[in-house]
């Protein structure tokens, strides 16, 4: 990820932000307010990745920990940033973001769900919202300059200006206190042992996340500057662990994790790279059912279906009893234009998984390319609510009302499409061309009047 990126994202935390002086930190209302702001931001800014499939497990591990955390201040998002880096942060509103290196770098799923469940306690105790007052109460005497070498970043003049004690204060102001990162600790710690997941895993992925450091140093915060691990905090975390040592934990699906890391590598890396890399090591190893998915995923990116299938062919017979693979297989019969076949694995899948979210969206998108669009609209709409993040969903959705006719509603997704890709000038023409389009007594006019006033408000 561009290293302007994340100047940029302190530069919005610093002045996007008012701060009533009569209050301490954001209300979560305002604070709730400034998260959708940042989001916005962050969309336009870096590349998300938007596959349903993953986002799903994501979500699915968020819910184990929501459960045990208390009431909550926000409905919490997750989201994944393509960047190799090992990353994690929260922003206000209980939006929390992985860097993909992150997930990758993971050897158990209870790994990951440390690292979620630390930032999901910094979000609940309001350190979030403490860190952007700390941010605002700053002063920069060379404000307009400092914020020029921030954004431009890379150069001689843009590295002088980044390196001033102004640049410094920023991201000494963006980490968390020491008392924070212990609350967080505590607090993550609880939310972590009452999902039944092994709390030794903070301890694994922290030393990961040390180890790979270097990687960090030119590309974002990194995370050991935002979340400070002194010697005293690594000896803490170690003496809380042995307390647990011989408890049984939340059983998890190992090959399940490495299934959706691999998919999460081909969709952040180079296919063609990839298939050299998998080819090469089927050499050594020409069983490996890992090493033939990843290839056939990787064929697929590159459009060599044929010889997809063949590989997702072999690892459904190697792992009959693992659904998912089968999954897998739909999507690239899907992609290679071979809907009627795509059809009947997906129709068996959905009989033992009717709640699988990829799986139903595959199955509209397969309705939508067979012209069956009355079975393909009922599937979208079902899908709204799950998918209203996803881009591809407006976009497709919006082609199959063109389709059917109804233009105002097709524009209106489109417009979300545009909006959820960070371009917001394409998103207000067809927001207006929806408006053009919709009878005078639609109830969706209200919402597109609020979505416009929100653009308006951003293009600001």
């Amino acid at each position: 990820m561009k290293r302007t990126f994340w100047l940029f994202l302190l530069v919005v935390l610093l002045f996007g932000v008012r701060i009533s002086p009569a209050k301490a930190v954001l209300s979560p209302e305002d604070e709730a307010i400034l998260g959708k702001k940042i989001l916005a931001e962050i969309r336009a800014q870096a590349e998300l990745v938007n596959d349903p499939e993953v986002l799903a497990y994501l979500k699915r591990i968020g819910q184990n920990l929501l459960e045990k955390a208390g009431p909550k201040y926000f409905p919490f998002k997750f989201f994944i940033i393509r960047d190799s880096s090992l990353n994690a942060f929260a922003v206000p509103g209980g939006y929390i973001f992985f860097t993909s290196g992150l997930i990758e770098e993971v050897d158990r799923e209870d790994e990951l769900a440390a690292v979620m469940a630390h930032e999901i306690a910094h979000v609940q105790a309001r350190h979030v919202a403490r860190r952007l007052e700390a941010l605002k109460r700053l002063q920069i005497a060379t404000g307009a300059v400092t914020i020029a070498g921030l954004l431009l970043g890379g150069g001689k003049a843009g590295g002088a200006i980044a390196a001033t004690s102004s640049a410094l204060a920023l991201t000494r102001a963006l980490s968390y206190s020491r008392a924070d990162e212990e609350e967080a600790d505590r607090l993550g710690f609880e939310y972590l042992i009452a999902a039944g997941y092994d709390p030794q895993a903070f301890l694994t992925i922290l030393s990961k996340i040390v180890r790979h450091r270097w990687l960090l140093t030119q590309n974002g915060p990194n995370y050991l500057l935002t979340h400070p691990a002194p010697p005293e905090r690594l000896t803490y975390l170690e003496t809380v662990v042995e307390k647990y040592k011989t408890r049984p934990w939340r059983r998890t699906d190992p090959l399940y994790l490495r299934r959706i890391q691999v998919r999460l590598k081909v969709i952040t890396h180079d296919p063609g790279t990839l298939v050299v890399r998998y080819r090469e090591a089927l050499k050594y190893s020409p069983r490996d059912p890992l090493l033939h998915y990843g290839l056939g995923m990787a064929l697929a990116k590159r459009r060599f279906f044929k010889e997809a299938i063949k590989e997702l062919l072999y690892v459904v017979s190697v792992y009959p009893e693992k659904d998912y693979f089968r999954l897998d297989l739909a999507e690239v019969y899907f992609s290679a234009g071979r809907y009627q076949e795509a059809l009947q694995v997906l129709e068996g899948y959905l009989r033992y998984h009717p709640e699988e979210v990829r799986a139903r969206w595959l199955l509209a998108r397969t309705y939508q390319e067979l012209k069956l669009k009355k079975k393909a609209h009922e599937e979208f709409l079902k899908l709204e609510d799950e998918l209203s993040d996803f881009p591809q969903f407006h976009f497709y959705f919006g082609k199959l009302l063109s389709d059917l006719g109804e233009e105002g509603r097709a524009h209106y997704e489109f417009g979300r499409y545009f909006t959820l890709k960070g371009d917001f000038k394409v998103a207000t023409y067809h927001y207006q061309k929806a408006l053009k389009n919709l009878p005078p007594d639609d109830p969706l006019r209200e919402q597109i009047e609020k979505k416009l006033k929100s653009q308006a408000r951003h293009k600001s």
